[in-house]
């Protein structure tokens, strides 16, 4: 009689029919793709900016072509931590080894030298930042990032949704710092401030307000 070898096994025909069986339910599944999601967002994105122009009406330097220093600084520095997000964010969908989301962090430690800037002009300046506290277009700012912040966030939680974070925390405070930097972004083709105290204040608390949001709220629409 001829032994059988401890990696050898009998033959366990119950096992073997519910292989077969679970495996005839096994369906393809389509891979995640990251394109369409952001088709969507920069579709929403312009939009947004569209009805804002329309409503609050273009910067006059840009209308006559001379754009503000502050004004391109806050361009690429919005536009920078926004995409590096929006990357970050697409990435939490796919988890995996090797895989390297970190760039946002760069991108936010940059950004936050205009709240810092700003904080120390207002020391130097004390009246000029009371001014800027009060700008009645500050609130404005704040109002009108925020709102296309959230309209940004929705693409990015859908696609969240379909995905399999396994960091829920990080991923919404991902989607709440992209949609407050491109929400910042659209407001600054209408803003009619370049002080720094401004910016640093006013981008500063959108931008804030929008990543804090993101880390409490999303996490609950995401979860497995």
């Amino acid at each position: 009689m001829t032994e059988l070898s401890p990696n050898q096994q009998l033959p366990n025909p119950a096992l073997d029919a519910l292989m077969d069986r679970l495996a005839a339910d096994v369906a393809p599944v389509q891979p995640l793709e990251d394109r369409p999601t952001m088709l969507v967002l920069a579709t929403v994105l312009l939009m947004a900016a569209m009805l804002m122009l329309a409503w609050l009406g273009l910067r006059p330097d840009l209308m006559a072509g001379q754009p503000h220093p502050m004004f391109l600084l806050r361009c690429g520095t919005l536009a920078v931590l926004g995409v590096v997000s929006v990357a970050a964010v697409l990435a939490q969908a796919h988890p995996g080894v090797g895989r390297s989301t970190q760039g946002w962090k760069v991108a936010a430690a940059m950004a936050l030298l205009f709240p810092l800037s700003g904080a120390i002009m207002a020391l130097d300046q004390p009246e000029h930042a009371m001014a800027m506290a009060g700008a009645a277009s500050g609130w404005e700012c704040l109002r009108m990032s925020l709102l296309t912040a959230s309209l940004c966030a929705v693409p990015m939680v859908l696609h969240l949704r379909r995905g399999a974070p396994v960091a829920p925390s990080r991923a919404g405070l991902l989607v709440g710092l992209a949609g407050g930097s491109l929400g910042a972004l659209a407001y600054n083709l209408h803003c009619p401030y370049d002080s720094m105290v401004y910016t640093g204040l006013w981008y500063g608390l959108a931008v804030g307000i929008a990543a804090v949001a993101g880390r409490l709220v999303v996490p609950r629409l995401v979860r497995w």
